[in-house]
């Protein structure tokens, strides 16, 4: 039923500014897209109050997340959102984010079809595609869900560690409007004065990359696009970032978010953006 993405998958060429990565628009068929985007389980009605909203995701099956730049303590998010000026971003942001948000991941895919396609992106055959495409070999885990990210999500620009093999995105937000709403990921490059960074994570392979302030780097591609993909193999240049700020109570960022693992990745010693500061 899904074969025809690994055909558009064999057959992308790969973009290269500001790095190596594969974009695709329309990437689900327009049946499959309708399907998914429609569902109840995916399309929201408008609420008052974030509680509702709050409630309405726990009665749709999704749970909050460990995730980059979010909390999963939902007061504590509800704090913040409401203005409680006491809350503070997660440490792991080392000060480089405003706030935070809370990502929400379905435990439980309500509808045949939608179970189906996600049982294909997290099978082998799915997986051998990317590996194959990008020439990745060795041993790796999966993950692969559907998320919600709610207004105060954040990562500011990072790499991904090194442990992470390949990640990919596809858009799937039920709101027809939700491509000028600014939900998108920038996909950027460090500023000439700190091209330095890449190369020294280049050098040092023990070190592991890590997060830096926005203003090191320039965005040369957002993507907005619903129903579009990117797929990258995260290196010492693949820089990216997210802040959202929208109204989550008209609708919710959704995509199929996805990670390759390394599984027999030796450990490497952290480092901050204070080291290169």
């Amino acid at each position: 039923m899904f074969n025809y993405l690994l055909d558009k998958i064999n057959e992308a060429e790969f973009q290269t500014d500001p790095f190596k990565f594969i974009y695709l628009e329309d990437f689900l068929s327009d049946e499959h897209f309708r399907l998914i985007t429609r569902n109840p389980q995916m399309k929201f009605p408008e609420f008052e109050h974030v509680d509702k909203l709050v409630e309405h995701l726990d009665m749709r099956d999704y749970k909050p997340v460990p995730f980059p730049g979010c909390t999963t303590d939902v007061g504590q998010y509800l704090k913040w959102y409401k203005g409680d000026t006491s809350v503070k971003s997660p440490d792991h942001a080392r000060g480089l984010i405003e706030g935070f948000g809370i990502a929400y991941r379905v435990q439980r895919y309500h509808n045949e079809v939608i179970k189906q396609l996600m049982d294909f992106l997290n099978s082998k055959e799915f997986l051998d595609t990317l590996r194959l495409k990008f020439k990745k070999t060795g041993r790796y885990t999966v993950e692969t869900a559907i998320q919600k990210y709610l207004t105060g999500y954040e990562i500011s620009p990072h790499p991904d560690i090194r442990k992470k093999c390949l990640t990919y995105m596809l858009n799937i937000n039920p709101d027809k409007k939700a491509d000028e709403m600014g939900l998108s990921t920038h996909f950027m490059k460090f500023k000439e004065e700190k091209q330095h960074i890449s190369k020294f994570w280049n050098d040092n392979p023990g070190t592991d990359r890590c997060w830096v302030p926005w203003d090191w780097c320039d965005t040369v591609f957002e993507q907005k696009a619903n129903n579009s993909i990117t797929i990258f193999a995260p290196d010492n240049d693949t820089m990216h970032a997210v802040k959202l700020d929208y109204d989550m109570l008209k609708t919710q960022r959704t995509q199929v978010y996805g990670n390759l693992w390394y599984a027999d990745k030796p450990k490497v010693k952290g480092s901050t953006w204070q080291d290169f500061a």
